[in-house]
Parts: structure tokens; C-alpha cells; sequence
């Protein structure tokens, strides 16, 4: 049985979880890319307040995320991976320059994609180049024997769409689904290096997901020209949390600069 046959007819992407594409008056767009077990809805603050500098924005929805768990488990990180590609390319074909923006795992892909095109200007947004969740290094042998794991602390939401949202993402552990992260993540560290890309790194000291020593990662391994957005008061969702207005306004200066 492939892939295809096993997702469900009912599926459909969530109203939150749709994808955004916004036009701006600048010859200039920006790729913005969400984390693991998220979606767009997560980027549209920052999307629209970055449109409203002039930049196109496009927010695409990573395969298997904003459905059901069923359409995740049967996504993989060569998806997550070929869908960030392709958006970048299409938004490339259209606009003198292209940037690209990433949260948490759409961290990871930019820094893929960093290295691969030399694109000129690319933030990092709590990227999980490493994880606070040492169990991710046995995610790949994990895979085979555990397809997912209740959570002790089951969220609930007086949103329908976020709770929908919850129940088929947030309220477990994905072993196998976090083995393909952790396989970005390895292929984003090792060429590091390699990055000719003049990067924007937002940290938040209260992040319960990535570590700040990513901070000393890039320090370490980066050659190219980096700046740091340290919070203070923020969670993981740096992009849409507490502090959003300062990381937005933070964002967009060092993107007009």
C-alpha cells in the first residue's frame, strides 16, 4: 500500500493552516517556512507585518502538517525538504532577489537552502539545529517499533481549529516523524560551513525547544556575516509569542539594511 492509499478521504488543511501569499511592492520576497508539527498559521503575524515593509511574502504548508496525523506520518523529511526547494525557486523565477525566513525545523531548511544557493539574506528563527530533547539521537531506531507517544501534559484549546489541531499533532511524540528532523538537522550542521548567506539568528533565553547554544554553534562554524536576536520572555514560537512586535521590527530592519 503506498502512501496515497492510506491518507484519509476526509482530509483537508485546516482553516488556520492555509497557506499565504501576500504581494508587496518590492522586487523582493520573502520565503517564509514553519516549524515541525506546525503550520502557516503560526508565520502570519510576521508574514503580514513584513508585507507591510513591501516585501511579498509566501507562506507554503509543509506536507503532512495542518491535516491529520495520519497524512504526517506518511510525510518525510525529503518532502519538507523538496516543497521548501521548490518554493524558493518559484518565488525566485518572479523577483530580483529572493530571502528566506524559518522557524524551528523551517530553520533547519533554510539552512539548507542557504547553503545551496547562496541566497544573500536568511533569518533563523529558533532553528533547531540542535534540540533541548537529547531522545531525538534515538528517533532513528525508535521508528521502527513506536509510532507515536501520548504526552503527559495533553493541551486543549477553546479554538476548535487549534484544538483540532492538538489532538492530531501537538499532544504526541513522533518518533519516526522526529528521525526525519533529526536528519535535517544533521545535514543543515554539517555545512554550516559552507554558508555564504549573511544570517539574522532569533534565540529566546526561555525556549524549551532549542537550546541557546545554538548560539555558540554558529559562532563556532558560521564564516559569514551573522547577527543575534537574544529574547528574553519568549517560548519556542519566537516568531508569534510574547515579543513578536520586537522580533518583527527587529526582522524587517535587518532585511531593509
Amino acid at each position: 500500500m503506498n502512501f496515497f492509499e492510506k491518507i484519509p478521504k476526509e482530509t483537508k488543511v485546516s482553516p488556520i493552516s492555509k497557506e499565504l501569499y501576500l504581494k508587496g511592492d518590492k522586487d523582493v520576497a520573502v520565503l517564509i517556512l514553519h516549524g515541525y508539527t506546525g503550520s502557516p498559521h503560526d508565520m502570519y503575524y510576521i508574514g503580514r507585518e513584513i508585507n507591510k515593509a513591501g516585501f511579498t511574502i509566501y507562506i507554503p504548508r509543509l506536507s503532512g502538517h495542518g491535516t491529520n496525523s495520519i497524512d504526517f506520518l506518511n510525510s518525510s523529511w525529503k518532502d519538507w525538504l523538496r516543497k521548501s526547494y521548490e518554493s524558493y525557486l518559484n518565488l525566485k523565477s518572479y523577483y530580483e532577489k529572493t530571502y528566506v525566513l524559518g522557524l524551528s525545523m523551517g530553520g533547519v531548511l533554510a539552512t539548507i537552502l542557504a547553503e545551496k544557493f547562496e541566497i544573500e539574506k536568511v533569518v533563523l528563527a529558533a532553528p533547531a539545529l540542535l534540540t533541548v530533547d537529547w531522545r531525538i539521537k534515538l528517533t532513528p531506531f525508535m521508528k521502527f517499533f513506536i509510532k507515536r507517544i501520548p504526552k503527559k501534559n495533553v493541551q486543549t484549546f477553546d479554538d476548535h481549529n487549534l484544538d483540532f489541531l492538538a489532538k492530531n499533532y501537538w499532544n504526541y511524540d513522533w518518533p519516526s516523524k522526529a528521525a526525519d528532523l533529526y536528519k535535517l538537522e544533521r545535514l543543515a550542521v554539517k555545512n554550516l560551513g559552507d554558508i555564504k548567506s549573511k544570517l539574522f539568528v532569533i534565540l529566546s533565553e526561555k525556549d524549551d525547544a532549542v537550546p541557546l547554544s545554538v548560539k555558540n554553534l554558529i559562532e563556532t562554524h558560521v564564516h559569514s556575516n551573522y547577527d543575534f536576536l537574544i529574547l528574553k520572555e519568549s517560548g519556542h514560537v519566537v516568531v508569534n509569542d510574547i515579543e513578536k512586535e520586537t522580533v518583527a521590527k527587529e526582522t524587517i530592519n535587518w532585511l531593509l539594511n
